[in-house]
């Protein structure tokens, strides 16, 4: 059987809010992390006292080896996670930006679009689209302008903390995705608002 056509701005639609929904399952997924980490700190938990006789080695503490170990390991997790957020919270807010933009002037695309290489989203070299200057009397694009204005002061601090090596670097990573998201959510609102005005448009050349 089969599928039924789908019109383009359904597609659209449906194409921005997956980028949106796997930005949101990774920030889930970071702040679990980060808990997890945090719970087996070697900083916070104090070791369990006792010792495990090992014959042929020293005495071996098994409560502070797991512990140290986990730490290790989430720790990594962590790390992993807040990349992965940024990047796909990143493609989110161009995806989502882009998308309005592209139907606020007159086009329609069935998808959001974005290059991958090696599981990362690859962020088109031309910046963040801005789509404000095309959103007429939209109550929410002053909230857009705003949100715009700290993603690329975000995206500043980033990238000032990584040439420098700074130890920070990854503090600007969450601050970074979350600023990309907070965007990204603002800008699809602003696609749903080009839809509307679209197809209002559409219905008076009828």
């Amino acid at each position: 059987m089969t599928k039924p056509a789908v019109a383009w701005f359904q597609s659209l639609t449906e194409s921005v809010f997956a980028l949106g929904a796997a930005a949101r399952e990774l920030r889930m997924a970071n702040d679990a992390a980060r808990v997890a980490a945090w719970s087996v700190d070697p900083h916070r938990l104090l070791p369990v006292d006792g010792e495990l006789n090992v014959p042929g080695a020293p005495f071996f503490r098994p409560h502070e080896a797991a512990v140290c170990e986990l730490a290790n390991v989430y720790r990594q997790l962590e790390n992993r996670t807040k990349r992965m957020y940024e990047n796909t919270a990143l493609a989110y807010a161009h995806g989502a930006a882009a998308a309005a933009l592209a139907v606020l002037r007159g086009e329609r695309p069935y998808h959001a679009e974005l290059r991958r290489e090696e599981g990362q989203y690859v962020l088109p070299a031309t910046g963040l689209p801005n789509p404000t200057g095309l959103l007429g009397g939209w109550n929410g694009g002053p909230r857009l302008v705003g949100l715009r204005r700290v993603l690329l002061q975000r995206q500043d601090e980033a990238d000032a903390a990584r040439a420098e090596r700074h130890c920070a670097a990854d503090e600007f990573t969450v601050h970074l995705a979350d600023a990309a998201y907070a965007f990204g959510e603002q800008a699809e609102s602003a696609l749903h608002f080009a839809l509307m005005t679209t197809s209002r448009d559409d219905e008076e050349t009828w």
